[in-house]
């Protein structure tokens, strides 16, 4: 940390109470207490840690294929200020997330319920735009202080950067943004979609298939919708961005790789 931050410290901490999370979606700058080489560093450090608690799927197959989803979407990120990375991980439930720093991970349960790349490709969107703008280090500044983020950076507190890892990217866990940040995720996801060739109705159509569970299996999926605004409320706001967008042609919606891949899956 250098000798301007700690002078400054408590004017940036009482600045991002008065900010709190305040979002305008069309814009990924915004005030962040930590800086990006920082964070860099910070989600290697969680990297580590996501996979000691988290079975990485090692396949082969499996593993260029979600790499090839993510690279192709990278093609529309609005920054690149982090080198992503893509894995897939064995767990049942339908989710997707991103650390600090770009480190992306699919669930095996999202291909399983995944009908079709656009909509696994609408999960990874989302999720890589909360590291886009770079929500997640904003939030876990306020959520567990400046001071013990300086640590985790520094070396300090081994246990507890295990225990944060768990707690927001463990199987339990989850990191909980705001409402405002997840409607940006979905703002920028619908963007980064459309200009790498994906048809970003493969959003809607997901978001309405999980709803739908939700309905006939209250709290099966409460962990992916706890934070997020109202289900309807958000399908409509994704709706009336698509409708802004000029046509265009689309990738295949599925592939053969996506076949393979899901079937591959689905005995994990």
């Amino acid at each position: 940390m250098n000798c301007l931050k700690r002078l400054f410290l408590p004017v940036l901490l009482g600045l991002s109470l008065i900010c709190g999370c305040a979002v305008n979606k069309s814009s990924v700058g915004g005030f962040n207490m930590i800086s990006v080489s920082e964070e860099k560093d910070l989600g290697d450090k969680f990297a580590v840690e996501v996979e000691k608690q988290h079975k990485v799927v090692r396949d082969p197959e499996v593993q260029a294929y979600i790499d090839g989803v993510g690279r192709k979407l990278l093609t529309g990120v609005r920054k690149q200020d982090f080198p992503f990375t893509f894995q897939v991980v064995q767990d049942d439930s339908v989710n997707a997330f991103a650390i600090p720093g770009g480190h992306t991970y699919v669930n095996t349960g999202l291909l399983k319920a995944a009908a079709s790349e656009a909509e696994l490709a609408a999960v990874m969107a989302h999720e890589m735009n909360h590291v886009v703008a770079r929500h997640s280090t904003r939030q876990m500044t306020q959520q567990y202080g400046y001071g013990l983020i300086v640590s985790l950076l520094l070396g300090g507190q081994g246990g507890e950067l295990s225990k944060i890892a768990a707690d927001l990217f463990g199987k339990a866990g989850g990191m909980y943004y705001s409402r405002e940040m997840e409607s940006q995720a979905d703002y920028l996801g619908v963007e980064t979609m459309y200009k790498a060739g994906y048809n970003p109705q493969g959003m809607v159509s997901f978001f309405r298939k999980l709803d739908a569970v939700e309905e006939r299996q209250p709290g099966s999926i409460a962990k992916y919708f706890s934070s997020h605004p109202e289900t309807v409320d958000r399908i409509k706001d994704i709706q009336q961005e698509i409708s802004k967008l000029p046509p265009k042609s689309w990738l295949p919606d599925s592939t053969q790789e996506f076949a393979r891949v899901k079937a591959k899956v689905k005995n994990l």
